[in-house]
């Protein structure tokens, strides 16, 4: 569990635009379901992947305030700082489409045509 404390620099830069890939593909893969059995996960499924995004970008967060490689050489730790901050954003940036997704799935059914 040293990575939860610790936090891992490109956690954010990974999860987010993986949870939005799944998330997006499963909100294809049920579009037809849906329209015929009245029941929309859309919103459901983006909650869950705003959530994975999230977390990502928090364990990327701790990174960035992990002061315990200061034994790490200069470049490497400026390295990893520039991931970790960089993950971070993009974490953030994911979880904001994933929670406007999700909004569009509270809006929208998808059987509209």
């Amino acid at each position: 569990m040293q990575a939860i404390r610790t936090g891992v620099s490109w956690a954010g830069l990974v999860s987010g635009p993986a949870a939005w890939a799944i998330t997006l593909q499963l909100d294809y893969s049920t579009a037809f379901w849906q329209c015929h059995a009245g029941f929309w996960p859309t919103a459901l499924f983006s909650l869950i992947g705003a959530a994975a995004a999230t977390a990502g970008a928090l364990l990327s967060w701790r990174a960035i305030h992990d002061r315990g490689h200061g034994t790490s050489p200069p470049l490497k730790a400026r390295t990893r700082m520039f991931l970790a901050r960089t993950s971070v954003g993009i974490g953030a940036l994911f979880t904001l489409v994933m929670l406007t997704q999700m909004l569009a799935g509270l809006t929208f059914s998808g059987c509209e045509l």
